[in-house]
């Protein structure tokens, strides 16, 4: 409470907070980037089997028509094509006509349609037909890096501070994200995907965290809505570089660049003050105060040295209500559920959370095949997100995190129950409820995210935020499998995402409100938070 006290003289958001507070919403933008990359470098072209152009079905027509003698046709969605996985294994001229035996697979490898992407990661490695589960696999193995990311990086950002954190992160983003582009290994390009996604997830909350913890309360919930967002100005840059650039190696450079920017802005931003103070940090944690005091222009108070004196002996090396004492102690992720009140703010927040993140990877598969074109369609998709997101932060000053979480969430419940019962002929209507349903889910992640970062105590605030990283993104890994419901019954898919947002609503009304409230700092605080 006293850090509380002394960051509002200093100011809640003085001219130092404001600095750092841009530096990091700037360098989270660059997250959206990473984590959607795989849109467009693993894009999958119309292709069919390589043939030869010298082959019996050549004779006397042009090579395109030739291809339907080397290549039978398939009905995809009501419309007849080339095949896209085989081709016909012996062609025998019969008068005048030549007809075709058995089909085989393509065993010289495939051609491409490179009008839309000059060139992918599909193209250079061959991830189609039974080669596709590759593609896959790269992009599951990003989400398990998330999930792994999140507890990792949750960890050593409470154990070793923010500042170290962030820099590692960095570094693995520019590292591991050259380093992809360059590959010609495709166990290689699956392992950096892999240690990307840890590294986007420990910038990302190690950015949220570091800012809720150097501004004041009344900015808190402004700068959760703008690391939110940032991720989604971050999307719509991306479709404007893929539309100019598409050479997916050139596009994954650019794509990592911005990193460069953010190893300069990282010796503008500070260690949390609050992380110092209570990890006894203190000749450090003076040296910040005063930092940000004389680039605020202002001249520290006269409790300064009670609150410094007083805050560093916040902790008890005594066991109270079966909570060990918050003193010179390192903390594990027992400590998230030792105590009745902590084990149900964190149990809830993730159940909250993995439901949340399930729904939003489920609508997102479910209304990527809009018509028109990819890159219009994917800019459009983050306008969405950018105005749901802003929205959010709305709802949230107006009527707290909870309610605000609660609304969205019943929001793409309903949409996702009425989506599932539209007639297969009225297309613009599933399109319009599953574009409503994509903006409560997106409102209620944006939502969910701060709410996560206020429930938990200092001490194991980022190791909170980690763990329900970990567990919340496993849900973005079982959602593509929820398509597969459907081939019990249509509508089933969508109503178990309608069914995992309202559980998602019920689970939230049981957490403390934390808009307003000074963060708990230690076990103890959070013990007797909401009670």
């Amino acid at each position: 409470m006293e850090y509380d006290a002394i960051l509002q003289y200093l100011g809640d958001f003085g001219p130092f907070q404001r600095r750092t507070a841009l530096l990091l919403v700037l360098g989270s933008m660059q997250t959206g980037l990473h984590i959607a990359v795989m849109t467009f470098i693993g894009a999958i072209p119309i292709h069919h089997c390589r043939v030869t152009e010298t082959g019996v079905s050549a004779y006397n027509t042009t090579w395109p028509d030739a291809l339907n003698f080397s290549i039978p046709m398939e009905e995809v969605d009501g419309t007849w094509r080339l095949s896209s996985c085989r081709k016909y294994s012996r062609e025998i001229l019969s008068g005048n006509f030549t007809t075709m035996e058995s089909t085989t697979g393509c065993t010289e490898g495939w051609e491409y349609d490179r009008s839309q992407y000059h060139s992918s990661v599909v193209m250079q490695y061959d991830l189609v037909c039974e080669r596709a589960w590759l593609r896959e696999l790269a992009q599951s193995m990003f989400m398990a890096g998330v999930a792994t990311g999140g507890i990792v990086f949750g960890v050593l950002s409470d154990r070793y501070g923010r500042h170290r954190t962030l820099l590692v992160c960095v570094l693995l983003l520019v590292t591991c994200g050259t380093g992809l582009a360059f590959t010609s290994n495709l166990a290689v390009f699956i392992a950096l995907r892999f240690v990307l996604g840890a590294a986007q997830n420990g910038l990302q909350y190690t950015t949220l965290v570091t800012g809720m913890e150097t501004i004041g309360i009344s900015w808190r919930m402004a700068f959760g809505i703008c690391t939110a967002l940032a991720p989604s100005v971050g999307y719509a840059l991306l479709g404007s570089l893929a539309y100019v650039i598409r050479e997916w190696w050139i596009l994954q450079l650019a794509v990592t660049s911005p990193g460069v920017l953010s190893l300069i802005a990282w010796w503008f931003i500070p260690e949390s003050p609050r992380w110092l103070l209570m990890n006894n940090r203190v000749e450090q944690w003076r040296k910040t105060i005063q930092r940000i005091a004389e680039y605020n222009g202002i001249d520290l108070p006269p409790f300064y040295e009670y609150v410094e004196s007083s805050t560093v002996h916040i902790g008890s090396t005594e066991e109270v209500d079966g909570i060990p004492g918050d003193s010179k102690r390192n903390y594990n992720l027992i400590d998230l559920v030792r105590t009745q009140n902590m084990r149900k703010i964190t149990v809830m927040i993730t159940i909250a959370s993995f439901n949340t993140i399930c729904v939003y990877v489920g609508l997102l598969f479910g209304t990527s095949q809009l018509a028109g074109s990819h890159y219009v369609t994917f800019i459009l998709g983050a306008c969405v997100e950018a105005v749901a997101i802003l929205l959010a932060g709305m709802t949230m000053r107006r009527w707290g995190r909870k309610r605000s979480a609660v609304g969205f969430s019943l929001l793409a419940g309903v949409s996702c129950a009425a989506t599932a019962g539209v007639p297969n002929d009225l297309g613009h209507v599933a399109t319009a409820l599953a574009t409503a349903g994509r903006f409560g889910v997106s409102s209620t992640v944006a939502v969910l995210d701060i709410y996560c970062t206020e429930l938990f105590p200092t001490v194991v605030r980022y190791m909170g935020v980690g763990t329900n990283i970990m567990v919340s993104r496993a849900g973005g890994i079982v959602a593509p499998f929820l398509s597969l419901l459907g081939n019990a019954w249509r509508p089933l898919p969508l109503l178990t995402l309608g069914v995992l947002s309202c559980v998602t609503s019920v689970v939230v009304t049981v957490l403390p409100e934390t808009h307003g409230v000074p963060l708990p700092n230690t076990l103890q605080d959070g013990e007797n938070f909401g009670r």
